[in-house]
């Protein structure tokens, strides 16, 4: 998918993966019990050390969007959400960022990041992620998520790792090149 300037808009958001280093994934549900409604993953990861002077976590929701009503529920449930609320659940908020992003001719799927930069005492953890980083975002967009699978190597290594090999596979082979 190129625009007319002649940027590469798919190139673009596969160089976003190169600068960060992910940290976490997690698959989510709408809260308000609607089945299927809206579903997909959520990808945590952080700047790899050295890319960026600022210090943030970036979430990255694939929303599943098979069709054109399933696009514009997602777009319109992810226009609606107030991200600057995370400032009354998360202490180490200090800013956030909502980019939303559709490439649908690769994937069938709408993509929202949300940036949220972070005070200079928040040590980023597992513990971190599990205990204030998930519910406060959930709680904010109004998702169930479901557990998180981490990587082997982030801090905190005693958290369970339940059904990462399908999370893990699923994010794959979405962005296989």
């Amino acid at each position: 998918m190129t625009t007319r300037d002649g940027i590469d808009l798919y190139r673009e958001f596969i160089e976003v993966f190169r600068r960060e280093e992910m940290l976490a994934l997690f698959d989510f549900k709408a809260a308000d019990g609607d089945d299927g409604a809206l579903s997909g993953l959520c990808k945590v990861s952080r700047p790899k050390a050295g890319k960026s002077d600022s210090r943030y976590i970036s979430l990255l929701f694939i929303i599943e969007a098979p069709d054109e009503k399933a696009l514009r529920e997602a777009r319109a449930r992810f226009d609606a959400i107030d991200w600057e609320l995370l400032g009354d659940r998360l202490p180490e908020f200090e800013s956030v960022l909502s980019i939303p992003f559709t490439l649908r001719e690769f994937t069938g799927s709408h993509f929202r990041e949300i940036d949220i930069y972070l005070k200079d005492r928040c040590a980023i953890s597992r513990r971190f992620i599990v205990d204030a980083l998930c519910p406060a975002v959930c709680s904010v967009a109004g998702i169930r998520g479901g557990e998180p699978v981490f990587r082997e190597d982030l801090p905190d290594g005693n958290l369970a790792e339940a059904g990462g090999a399908s999370l893990v596979s699923r994010l794959r082979n979405l962005f296989k090149p």
